[in-house]
């Protein structure tokens, strides 16, 4: 077999195991990710249960100063009822001091109360936003659970077709020595080859000198890069 034949062949190995490599990383990253999403959507969650503990302690406020409200108006009537009833001029005058410091009182907690609905309202715009926030993403977040739930499932079938297939290719090339070397390089670089097209490799970076590169191009021996090892094939090989 021609020198040029087996470089073709080495480039659909190098491809096929490029999809192989995607493959076995989206069974090591999926697992990952889905904790990850799962990690968010808790966090989302947690911020929500704050929001909604907020609006809880404002209407316990808002409940309390109600009461209290409620508590000096019933003292207000009581004041004025005794004070409608009374026949002494000091009890009368004491009751006089007391209904205006309850007027006080209740116009005090009043306008305590308008700034706690104020609140309570302000509240209820930030739980509502945090609300629709976390349907949103809690959304989001099972659709791409499922989805690479499903591209897990899928994968293990999908990885013993491209094995198969990576098997079929390599068995063309008959040449055992050349596939240790590929396998080797591949095994200690993640990659095999680099088809270049000017005097630097494609993986490494690294500037080919003008010979390497010519003979590389005339394609009658199987030359490697000599920064990273790996196996050079002109991209535009007949």
């Amino acid at each position: 077999m021609e020198i040029v034949e087996k470089m073709k062949i080495l480039i659909e190995i190098s491809k096929k195991d490029e999809k192989i490599l995607k493959i076995k990383n989206l069974e090591n990253e999926a697992p990952k990710k889905i904790n990850e999403l799962s990690k968010e959507l808790e966090q989302i969650q947690k911020k929500f249960d704050v929001d909604k503990e907020n609006l809880d302690e404002i209407n316990l406020r808002r409940r309390e100063l109600e009461r209290k409200i409620e508590e000096q108006k019933l003292n207000f009537d009581n004041f004025k009822k005794r004070k409608r009833e009374t026949q002494s001029n000091k009890e009368f005058l004491v009751l006089n001091r007391e209904i205006e410091k309850t007027k006080e009182k209740i116009s005090k907690l009043e306008d305590n109360l308008l700034d706690v609905y104020i609140e309570k309202e302000e509240q209820e715009k930030i739980m509502n936003k945090a609300g629709d926030i976390f349907k949103e993403k809690e959304k989001k977040v099972k659709e791409e659970k499922e989805s690479l739930s499903k591209k897990l499932m899928n994968s293990k079938d999908d990885l013993l077709i491209k094995e198969d297939e990576r098997k079929s290719i390599a068995a063309r090339l008959m040449d055992e020595n050349l596939l240790r070397k590929y396998n080797r390089i591949k095994k200690s670089r993640g990659t095999g080859v680099s088809i270049i097209e000017e005097e630097k490799c494609t993986e490494c970076h690294s500037t080919i000198p003008p010979q390497l590169f010519a003979e590389v191009k005339n394609a009658a021996k199987i030359l490697t890069c000599p920064s990273c090892g790996r196996i050079l094939i002109y991209k535009w090989i007949e």
